[in-house]
């Protein structure tokens, strides 16, 4: 008898455990096809040009909405780029959309480069950061 609820209670625990890991798994699936969905819409628009910063590309990886533009530092008026993506997280996660998607578990990182191509910021935007962007 005790051996029978034994195998009843490791039956019981393995089912739960299957059980859970589909939930999560089911979620991973739901936030990678939302991130997929949202870097195609915003890739359909793209180039876009605002001053000297140029969005050039969307596209995901996972639930990770990638993003990278290409920033003119030497144009006239162009600010640091710190600056420039201190702002652009700042939007990101004041943006009722952007907002939404980051709390639903996306997350968009942002590559920044310069003219001639060099890598010169890449954050990783999350409802984390934006937790502590916002107690400071």
């Amino acid at each position: 008898m005790e051996n029978i609820i034994r195998k009843l209670s490791v039956i019981t625990f393995v089912i739960l455990l299957v059980g859970c890991s589909s939930a999560a798994s089911q979620k991973q699936k739901y936030l990678e096809m939302v991130a997929k969905n949202r870097a195609s819409l915003l890739a359909s628009e793209l180039p876009l040009e605002s001053g000297p910063l140029s969005i050039m590309r969307a596209n995901s990886k996972g639930n990770i909405i990638e993003i990278m533009m290409v920033y003119n530092d030497d144009a006239k008026g162009a600010k640091p780029t710190a600056s420039l993506m201190a702002q652009s997280i700042n939007t990101y996660c004041s943006n009722k959309d952007t907002k939404a998607n980051l709390d639903l578990g996306i997350h968009y990182r942002i590559k920044i480069r310069n003219s001639r191509g060099q890598l010169m910021s890449d954050e990783l935007v999350t409802s984390q950061k934006c937790q502590q962007q916002s107690n400071k």
